[in-house]
């Protein structure tokens, strides 16, 4: 089969398109017949060797897929050959064919796309821990979201709009993702490229903060955001696309404030009923919201491009790649 291969950190020069051996199932294992597979940013970071999993050279990255069932191993009962799935995997999504456990399949539904489906597949989720689990969102509540443009960033906006009716203040690094962003639903756009978002979230609160901060960016933001939460507010970060930064307990505007401080990880919540609860939640939006399709799909032998189109931060919306 057809896969894409990372042989050495760094650069987007060493992914290549090579000839890998089709995976063979195991008893409880589903093979796939990919048709597109989900482009990430932590696929970004695991290219350049900074992720939390790592796996040894070389490999086939990828994490999200969405395509028709080849083959089940024997012990799977409640998928069949010719259903239409979408899965995550740690690692191969980016190739013709890939294998998942039953455990981890979801059925697509009827009215859901396979590039539909990989719109909502993580980032639903991750949105839904952000905003229900870690966050506990109020109605009414003020919120400032980083890269309010990006796939988890959209899906927030989404649920606070159609579930909780806060009022969103969206960050991003553009114009043009911005006018993305209020399309999407969000009530305020701040370009962080061109003023100082503290001085504008404070400007649009009237002096007093956003009740909650949602931060998958880290960096230089942690000395920032908490300038823009109010007295008892809360901080959510999940994420780290700018590095790791450092948080200083006792700096100005933390202990002062008496924030409230919390991070996750989707890995945290497996096992738990937080992962019931939130694809409960998934399956649900599937059925009954309206749906976005992919904003970018590039093909196999343009996973460079592709790569350096989500680092150039001119994405918005869900990339995904056409096997």
């Amino acid at each position: 089969m057809k896969a894409i291969q990372l042989n050495g950190l760094g650069s987007v020069e060493h992914l290549s398109v090579v000839e890998v051996p089709t995976p063979e199932v195991g008893e409880d294992e589903v093979l796939i017949k990919n048709k597109y597979a989900g482009i990430m940013y932590a696929d970004i970071m695991q290219r350049k060797g900074g992720y939390l999993f790592q796996p040894p050279l070389p490999f086939i990255p990828g994490k999200e897929v969405s395509g028709v069932v080849e083959k089940v191993g024997s012990d799977v009962k409640d998928i069949a050959p010719g259903m239409r799935v979408m899965t995550t995997v740690l690692l191969g999504g980016y190739a013709e064919y890939v294998k998942a456990f039953e455990r981890d399949i979801i059925v697509l539904p009827d009215n859901v796309s396979f590039g539909q489906g990989l719109v909502y597949l993580v980032n639903l989720p991750v949105a839904y821990l952000a905003y229900a689990v870690f966050g506990n969102v109020q109605p009414g509540e003020t919120i400032l979201l980083h890269a309010a443009a990006g796939g988890v960033g959209t899906m927030i906006t989404q649920i606070a709009r159609r579930k909780g009716q806060n009022t969103v203040i969206a960050l991003s690094s553009s114009d043009e993702k911005l006018a993305y962003c209020k399309k999407n639903g969000a009530d305020h756009g701040v370009n962080y490229k061109t003023i100082d978002y503290r001085e504008a979230v404070l400007k649009l609160t009237n002096g007093q903060g956003v009740d909650i901060c949602f931060n998958s960016v880290s960096g230089s933001t942690l000395q920032t955001d908490p300038l823009c939460i109010k007295y008892r507010g809360r901080w959510v970060i999940y994420g780290y696309s700018g590095g790791a930064g450092t948080i200083d307990p006792l700096g100005e505007n933390i202990i002062t404030k008496s924030l409230n401080i919390t991070s996750f990880t989707t890995y945290s919540v497996f096992g738990t009923e937080d992962q019931i609860n939130m694809y409960q939640f998934l399956h649900k939006w599937l059925a009954t919201e309206n749906l976005e399709s992919p904003t970018k799909t590039f093909i196999m032998d343009d996973i460079g491009a592709a790569h350096t189109w989500m680092e150039s931060q001119r994405s918005f919306g869900k990339i995904v790649l056409e096997i």
